[in-house]
């Protein structure tokens, strides 16, 4: 298992292994993408995501009230499981050679036409336990879906985990050869780190929240916290950009919904004394890295791979999940000591540059793939 603090971060060549990038769509696939085909040699990626004709056909076997359920279900709908990995293996056979291993993010497709490496957020034991409803399906629908998940685990010839909770439930809950796992971590989504920020002096600071759930990531108890807030710091605002939340108008906090514009995103950075995004359940929050390279002081909760990105103390401010005054206490710890503040997010940003590209990433791949290379051809 690697370790992230000491894992080599250079884009050396290793250009003997060849590979195919295969990746159903995910925001960070690029800039991983780009990483691996710094340091390997890349045969073509791969893009299983079904066509419109196919989405139409999920969709309406999937059909269910409530737009997340829905979701849900069409994601992890074995019919649109089935599709993509058709594709995939379409897509494949037009490469002019056969790769040593292809790189998949995520498990929602099949690719038995090569060895395969697994890039893996979370397992729906996870997500089962700690977010039921990301776990629509029920009876028969329910227990296919566990089965082709544990197909996919143990075909691959390695797994790549975000976080050792990861790894752990694909040791416990599926069985998998702790040799096979390795704990890689992720990077951050920006085309280069940003340059150092000023941090804004004022009596109206503000609290950056960005995310897609608010339930989930906790903007409710966000909320709560910052009504605490508040009584100590009148002036304070708390920015929530994402999905517009079903929210009644509160003194102090800004909704913006979805913001596409990344130079506005780097603004809103920019004027945030503190970021925030408290989850009950989040794999591994990217959003936490991107405010860390920004120099933004960040308070986060104790879920899934948080601890690991965030050191408690050191580079933010890590709480118990779902506690609005350990919430509240936070982030008045960064307000009112803006040296500690500034400490705080010095040491992210130093963080972010030693352990959280994607060229770290890769890096921390690069043993089981080349072994994987080696393997394959020796057969």
């Amino acid at each position: 298992m690697t370790d992230l603090c000491t894992a080599p971060a250079g884009p050396e060549a290793t250009a003997v292994v060849r590979l195919a990038l295969a990746s159903r769509g995910d925001a960070l696939t690029p800039y991983l993408f780009a990483a691996l085909e710094r340091r390997f040699a890349v045969l073509g990626r791969i893009d299983p995501e079904l066509t419109a004709l196919q989405r139409f056909g999920v969709a309406a076997l999937t059909v269910r009230p409530g737009r997340s359920a829905w979701a849900e279900r069409f994601y992890k709908s074995g019919v649109a499981t089935r599709l993509r990995s058709a594709n995939a293996a379409k897509q494949l056979l037009r490469f002019e050679s056969r790769p040593d291993v292809v790189v998949q993010v995520h498990a929602l497709f099949d690719q038995p036409l090569a060895p395969t490496a697994l890039y893996i957020d979370c397992t729906h034991h996870q997500s089962a336990e700690r977010w039921p409803a990301w776990n629509p399906l029920r009876g028969r629908a329910l227990d296919e879906w566990y089965r082709r998940e544990q197909r996919a685990y143990d075909a691959a010839k390695h797994l790549f985990a975000f976080c050792q909770p990861t790894r752990r439930s694909l040791i416990d809950d599926y069985g998998i050869a702790p040799e096979k796992v390795t704990v890689v971590g992720a990077g951050v989504n920006l085309p280069q780190l940003p340059s150092a920020r000023t941090p804004p002096r004022t009596d109206a600071p503000r609290i950056l929240f960005i995310g897609n759930d608010f339930v989930r990531k906790g903007g409710e108890v966000l909320l709560e916290a910052f009504r605490q807030v508040r009584r100590q710091v009148p002036g304070a605002r708390l920015v929530l950009v994402g999905t517009r939340p079903l929210i009644a108008p509160q003194a102090g906090v800004e909704v913006l919904g979805r913001v596409h514009d990344r130079s506005r995103i780097a603004e809103l950075y920019r004027q945030a004394a503190v970021f925030c995004v408290p989850s009950f359940f989040d794999p591994y929050p990217l959003v936490l890295l991107e405010a860390m390279a920004f120099g933004v002081p960040v308070v986060a909760t104790e879920q899934t791979g948080t601890p690991e990105m965030v050191t408690d103390g050191v580079t933010g401010t890590v709480v118990p999940t779902g506690d609005v005054s350990g919430l509240a206490a936070a982030l008045l710890g960064v307000l009112h000591d803006p040296a500690r503040a500034d400490r705080l997010a010095a040491a992210a940003r130093r963080d972010v540059e030693q352990r959280f590209t994607w060229d770290h990433v890769v890096a921390r791949m690069a043993p089981a793939l080349d072994e994987l290379s080696t393997a394959g051809r020796g057969r």
